[in-house]
């Protein structure tokens, strides 16, 4: 099979599917660890043979062993052993269906147990109980119940001395935190488990805590870590003859083949997995398959699918499982029949149904929210309304962040449809707010899920704010400026959720800042890509904010910002480019000269949008100069992260390091050691040059000594993907975390005033990929960084440095982007090197002061 894994049977608030993690069962100790007096029983026999029948998933027939058991110990007056066979009979009440039946016996075993244990055996009785408990309120839909359920259980077995319980039990628990959409913590407490399990024999257990880590590892985009443990619990699924297990991981190991395109073996294993279940197991995986079959556009093959998948739903009695598998099913049948829209509104109508009649709020509003989006697709918008607001009322109920959010975008966009703006501002707002709320979790998901943060998260945000920008809100002088600031402050959101996305945790604290407290010689320029026009919002410190808008398309802009990166090649025509560049800086900037040269403005900082951010915005033309000559330019990926002011001292301390010689498949970079000795000539600096800079020797430099400024001349890419993003030592990458974590590790308590990386480049084709810039400067911690959107050649950035330095240290000192700006002028005066190939690609990213 396929050597890329991933399960999508997960909770994932930004697919349209929502799937319980496949084969979910609760452990509880094999009949070998109970306590010594159990083991020994008279009726042990019947709990062991009741155990075989569950294994096997013969429920049925565990359920009439299990309730004998239960009947015979209670005549014997035996209340552990009669509360333990009531628990294992509502286990098996659970898997049959039968809901009633399985919280009646969990009530009787509570009634048997002492209220309050004192001894081992009573509390891991307890313990298994309170499992049993919490797999019951978790399949009523009863997620918070559940985790609290598990977290007591946990306690019990900890009390008790049974290790192996409460592991099982935070398996449980790391399972309720991903149906809430909590994946972080779900992954931190899974790793804890595992790392535990790591030298256990192999077990169930261990295998089911390694298949749930795998699942979540995919859920948060990490997908080759999910194959390698999903491997290992496949492996010891294997060895141990656990054939759910083995068809769990396999389930889980061929759907991450299919997200890697290798449809073939996706659709192999999927027919195995199948021919190896039943019940609801079985009809999971074959919606997996018939959804993958719509997907590849085999419809034939789709279509002989249904027969059976009809007959599972016929044959099954309700649960959450079988809602869920609706819903999905109800996706799949769409595609496959997209003029047939009123079966697929009877088969969601019928999870609605099924949800209420096992009282599961949180199916129940999933279910009412996806009837509610397909009467959106068909432009039916006030039964989508109606539907809409009664799904998010369920989710307010139950406390659903993950599906608020869903339910809020959905209720905005039908609400923008029927023209109801002011109603529909309030609903994105909302969707925003939570979004904002679960920010650490909606982080982990990396781009190249299906379900990206682009897709899903992203248009929340722009959305809201294309709403703010209508014309009649910016037409009354009383909301316009209400408007634009909340305009201002939902961008500035986004870029912080998309710096958190590219990170895949919230991790970076922000504040409010105006741009009057920073600089009152700069204004802040906002370009934001609306589908229909540019717009931008300019701020001046001491003046109103003001806007204006370009009626071009978002696809016009993009294409002419990368003509314009196109243009910035040596062979590209210097009329055309000087044309583009104009076209930009029109678009841009004109609308706002008035204002600029009024306010005797010095400094540009742009918070970029989109494509433009890799854009060098010193590189655009008036039709006489280009930016840079008339304004210093800096960028920020939000004001909010804007680093406190500080000065650098009057002889500020350098760490130099670089790479001069061709090395790890990098070409030489010659003119380093010249770039470098320079910068020692003019401040005190200690050099790390080739064999000499290794990540360790970068390590111990920047912990031990208080530098000021850090300076790397070698090879680095920047991406929108965070393991791609790196900087090249000697002995290897230096990744963005080994960055953040040595120097914030600075045993003088110091931060970093200035960064500097200046032989570094983009990833090619990747149109984010300067979140990968952003992200090094943010997370090193430091003040500021100048970086690079491209390499440059040697003998252009050792001059273009070299007066960087010499204008930084000059009196009085001017700020950072001012100094850059002083030496990119340096070479766009100079014959040999005034094409702005040569100094735009150096940018300055943060505080610029």
């Amino acid at each position: 099979m396929s050597k890329a894994w991933v399960n999508l049977s997960i909770t994932l608030w930004i697919g349209w599917g929502l799937l319980e993690p496949a084969f979910s069962r609760s452990p509880y100790p094999p009949i070998s660890s109970l306590p010594p007096f159990i083991a020994s029983s008279p009726h042990l026999d019947s709990i062991a043979s009741g155990q075989e029948h569950y294994d096997a998933g013969r429920f049925a027939d565990a359920a009439r062993v299990w309730e004998t058991a239960a009947q015979n110990y209670d005549r014997a007056g035996d209340r552990l052993n009669a509360a333990l066979s009531n628990t294992y009979l509502s286990l098996a009440y659970q898997h049959l269906g039968h809901w009633e039946s399985a919280r009646n016996a969990l009530d009787r075993a509570q009634t048997l147990l002492v209220p309050n244990p004192s001894t081992a055996t009573e509390f891991q009785v307890w313990g298994i109980t309170l499992n049993a408990q919490g797999q019951w309120e978790f399949n009523q839909g009863q997620i918070e119940a559940a985790l609290e359920t598990w977290q007591a259980a946990e306690r019990a077995y900890r009390q008790s001395g049974d290790e192996s319980g409460w592991l099982g039990s935070q398996i449980n628990q790391a399972q309720a935190l991903q149906t809430l959409g909590l994946y972080r913590r779900a992954q931190s407490l899974l790793e804890q488990v595992t790392q535990q399990l790591a030298d256990w024999p192999d077990s169930s257990l261990k295998a089911q805590g390694l298949r749930s880590l795998g699942m979540v590892r995919h859920a948060m985009g990490s997908l080759h870590q999910a194959q390698i443990v999903l491997e290992q619990s496949l492996a010891v699924a294997q060895t141990i003859g656990d054939e759910a297990g083995v068809r769990s991981a396999l389930l889980s190991l061929s759907n991450t083949a299919r997200d890697f395109g290798d449809t073939a073996t996706a659709l192999d294993a999927y027919q195995w997995v199948a021919q190896h279940s039943q019940g609801i197991e079985r009809l999971e995986v074959r919606l997996n398959q018939l959804s993958l079959l719509v997907m590849m556009e085999r419809t034939e093959a789709a279509r002989s699918l249904l027969p059976e998948i009809n007959e599972l739903f016929d044959t099954l009695t309700p649960s959450r499982r079988l809602v869920y598998s609706r819903v999905n099913f109800a996706k799949s049948f769409v595609e496959l029949f997209p003029t047939d829209l009123a079966i697929s509104s009877d088969i969601l109508a019928r999870a609605v149904a099924e949800a209420r009649s096992i009282d599961d709020l949180r199916a129940e509003s999933y279910s009412l929210g996806q009837l509610g989006h397909l009467y959106e697709r068909v432009g039916q918008f006030a039964d989508a309304q109606a539907l809409t607001e009664q799904a998010l009322t369920l989710a307010q109920t139950i406390s659903a962040s993950d599906l608020l959010a869903r339910w809020q975008w959905q209720l905005g966009r039908v609400l923008s449809q029927q023209q109801q703006y002011d109603s529909a501002i309030a609903a994105y707002r909302e969707a925003v707010t939570s979004l904002e709320g679960l920010r650490r979790d909606v982080a982990a998901f990396e781009a190249g899920l299906r379900f990206s943060f682009r897709d899903r998260v992203e248009p929340v945000y722009r959305e809201l704010v294309s709403l703010l920008l209508r014309d009649e809100n910016l037409n009354d002088p009383e909301q316009r400026q209400a408007r634009l600031a909340e305009a201002r402050q939902t961008i500035e959101q986004l870029q912080l959720a998309e710096l958190d996305n590219f990170f895949r945790e919230a991790c970076l604290d922000a504040e409010s800042v105006s741009i009057d407290q920073i600089d009152p010689h700069a204004a802040a320029i906002y370009p934001i890509l609306l589908p229909d026009r540019l717009f931008v919002i300019l701020s001046v410190a001491g003046e109103p904010l003001d806007f204006y808008w370009i009626p071009i398309s978002q696809a016009e802009v993009e294409a002419t910002a990368e003509q314009m990166l196109q243009s910035l090649h040596l062979a590209y025509s210097d009329v055309d480019r000087l044309q583009i560049a104009q076209t930009l800086y029109g678009w841009l900037l004109r609308p706002a000269e008035t204002a600029l040269e009024r306010n005797n403005i010095e400094t540009l900082v742009f918070v970029l949008d989109g494509i433009l951010r890799n854009v060098p915005m010193s590189a655009l033309h008036d039709g006489k100069h280009y930016l840079v000559e008339q304004y210093a330019v800096a960028l920020s990926p939000s004001l909010y992260l804007f680093a406190p002011k500080a000065s650098l001292s009057a002889t500020p301390q350098v760490l130099s390091a670089g790479l001069t010689e061709a090395h790890r498949g990098f070409a030489p970079l010659p003119g380093v050691a010249d770039e470098i000795e320079r910068i020692a000539e003019r401040l005190p600096t200690r050099v790390l040059l080739d064999d000499d800079f290794t990540r360790g020797s970068l390590d111990i430099q920047i912990r031990s000594n208080h530098f000021e400024i850090v300076h790397l001349a070698t090879h680095g890419q920047f991406s929108s993907n965070v393991e791609e993003t790196f900087l090249l030592a000697w002995d290897g990458p230096i990744e963005v975390r080994d960055l953040e974590a040595w120097l914030q590790a600075n045993h003088f308590g110091n931060t970093i005033d200035l960064l500097v990386l200046s032989a570094c480049q983009t990833a090619l084709g990747d149109d984010r990929a300067v979140l990968g810039m952003a992200g090094v400067a943010l997370r090193s911690g430091a003040r500021s960084t100048i970086a690079t959107l491209w390499s440059v050649r040697d003998r252009s950035t050792t001059l273009l440095m070299d007066e960087f330095y010499r204008q930084l240290v000059q009196t009085p000192r001017p700020t950072k982007a001012e100094a850059l700006r002083r030496a990119q002028l340096h070479l766009l005066y100079d014959t040999e090197y005034n094409h702005p190939f040569f100094w735009s690609s150096f940018v300055s990213i943060g505080n610029w002061l």
